[in-house]
């Protein structure tokens, strides 16, 4: 974990952590608590397969396991269904993958994680610190990249990633792209156009990824071309999109950011609620008329 408390917690102050930074177990034993103080609704391990429906009639949910009926549906998706592809020769293999979960099983081996952004940076840094021989294939203005707001590597990860090189645990190559994975080596074009093949034990293909978007597009929400691919249309306010009663929220939306992503339900869960009374509020006051 590189996110600060104030980043990740639900209330300020309530995550408890003996470090500057929380670790994973501190911050999942967090929100498992608040899910078990506040008595939460929640379903897991069950996979939504359609949404349909309107706000007048209410919506439909059906997943994999049940059907839900609802007046409001609130989509927190994230953007990491659809991982991108560098679509060379060998990206099929299995020592490829394009999410990284844990060093451990890569110590003493010959490792290369492809990408340019955080979750490029931190693969490679606990790759590196817990004994594997790490290369960093990343474009130049990536590496060189300072600008927060334009994606650059946040200062605590590119820190100890510095120090990793300096050491001469870390190999960073700058790169044009990457030409054949092979069972035991990977062929890359340096920037200068000079071909190089390393010896290579498991590829990390970590270069972004994309939501599936195809359940909102079935009920008729808009979508703008932005930095960050495909998002929905929606009221900067509200987080609603055009589709009234559909929500969104997290990092395939502008808010991409922890922080932000945990912010904006704060704001509309509170909307949505007040919304909520008032149709009872007018449902009861339609009910009282003389036929």
């Amino acid at each position: 974990m590189f996110s600060t408390p104030n980043e990740v917690e639900m209330h300020v102050g309530t995550l408890k952590h003996v470090r500057e930074k929380p670790s994973r177990e501190e911050l999942l034993s967090h929100y498992i608590h608040f899910v078990l103080d506040h008595d939460l609704n929640i379903n897991t391990d069950e996979k939504v397969t359609d949404v349909a429906g309107g706000i007048d009639a209410g919506f439909r949910v059906v997943t994999d396991k049940s059907e839900y009926r609802a007046t409001r549906v609130l989509f927190a998706i994230g953007a990491m269904e659809r991982p991108k592809k560098l679509g060379i020769p060998g990206e099929e293999l299995s020592k490829v993958h394009h999410l990284f979960m844990d060093p451990y099983p890569y110590v003493r081996k010959d490792a290369l994680v492809v990408g340019g952004g955080n979750s490029a940076a931190e693969a490679a840094l606990f790759l590196s610190e817990e004994g594997a021989r790490t290369t960093m294939a990343i474009w130049r203005e990536d590496w060189e990249n300072r600008d927060p707001k334009a994606g650059a590597m946040k200062h605590w990860v590119r820190t100890p990633l510095e120090k990793e090189v300096a050491a001469g645990r870390l190999r960073v190559v700058l790169y044009k792209h990457i030409d054949e994975i092979r069972e035991r080596t990977v062929t890359l074009t340096t920037e200068s156009g000079d071909q190089e093949t390393i010896p290579n034990d498991v590829t990390f293909v970590l270069v972004g990824s994309d939501a599936d978007l195809t359940l909102l597009k079935r009920l008729g929400v808009e979508f703008e071309t932005g930095k960050a691919g495909e998002l929905p249309v929606y009221n900067p306010e509200t987080f609603e999109t055009n589709v009234r009663g559909i929500y969104v929220a997290g990092h395939f939306t502008h808010a991409r950011h922890i922080k932000e992503a945990i912010d904006v339900p704060r704001r509309i869960v509170p909307l949505i609620a007040r919304e909520l009374r008032a149709d009872v509020h007018e449902a009861e006051s339609l009910a009282d008329v003389p036929q």
